[in-house]
């Protein structure tokens, strides 16, 4: 059974806030730079909000099986929100672009989004309803909770084990699902001591699949500490970037993976 985020509260979830957008947002990036960042995230993804502040852009995803945050530099001539609602239609004229640089403008979330590079334009419809990122503003909050203490406790839940390893093989296991039984369940689990990670799924009369992965600069308790995870977990590791990460994790609770541009909430099953 999934927990969801509701598990992380002792009281109820309160509704989604949404960003109060004023002054124009624009941004300018290059145009595969910004094709490459969208498609770090979900493949599913049908809408995002982007947030714009300083000298880089912000996008934040939340659904019942994970959390995560990207960032990436932009010049932002103006600080603010982007409302995408079709963003099929946006990888699409980012991807047949000539322009070296694509220019993003909105005048608020609820105004048509303009999108513009070299000599060609796009422009779509918005909203202020972004399903991807209704939840964001509430998860966001756990997680700098989770920050705040030190990543020792994400919620309700401990975060008794910290270490630090390379997420190469955690993206490949995305590729190897369809290995084994589809509603095979995954164990995550890690050994301060020993110094390893280590991911397992599968049943041996239909198969299995195995990830060992050395840790280093380790803190934790010399045992073993673990959570159980469905199907989603190898997609879910996918958008991670493929260098080094820090996790925080604990026995029956979600995994914390932060990275230079990337935050990674992944959600537990209960009740196992």
């Amino acid at each position: 059974m999934l927990l969801g985020w509701q598990g992380c509260f002792s009281f109820p979830l309160p509704s989604p806030s949404y960003y109060e957008v004023i002054d124009m947002c624009k941004i300018e990036l290059n145009t595969k730079t910004l094709a490459a960042f969208i498609a770090s995230f979900p493949k599913t993804l049908k809408d995002m909000r982007i947030m714009a502040a300083g000298a880089r852009i912000a996008v934040e995803v939340a659904y019942a099986h994970y959390y995560v945050r990207k960032s990436e530099p932009a010049t932002v001539h103006q600080e603010g929100a982007l409302h995408i609602t079709a963003l099929d239609k946006v990888t699409k004229f980012l991807k047949a672009a000539k322009g070296d640089t694509v220019v993003l403008r909105q005048t608020s979330p609820t105004k048509p989004l303009h999108i513009e590079s070299g000599s060609n334009k796009l422009q779509l419809p918005s909203s202020d309803d972004i399903e991807s990122a209704n939840k964001a503003p509430i998860v966001r909050n756990i997680v700098e909770a989770c920050a705040n203490s030190g990543y020792s406790s994400f919620g309700e839940y401990e975060l008794s084990a910290h270490a630090t390893l390379m997420t190469t093989d955690l993206i490949a296991l995305g590729g190897m699902k369809s290995l084994i039984a589809k509603d095979s369940q995954y164990k995550a689990r890690i050994h301060c001591g020993e110094g390893e990670f280590g991911i397992v799924a599968g049943k041996a009369s239909s198969g299995r699949i195995f990830s060992t992965i050395e840790v280093i600069d380790s803190d934790g308790p010399s045992a073993t500490v673990q959570s159980h995870f469905g199907e989603w977990l190898p997609e879910c590791l996918a958008y991670l970037d493929d260098e080094g990460t820090r996790l925080h994790m604990g026995d029956n609770a979600p995994l914390v993976f932060e990275q230079n541009h990337t935050t990674l909430v992944i959600v537990q099953e209960a009740d196992v």
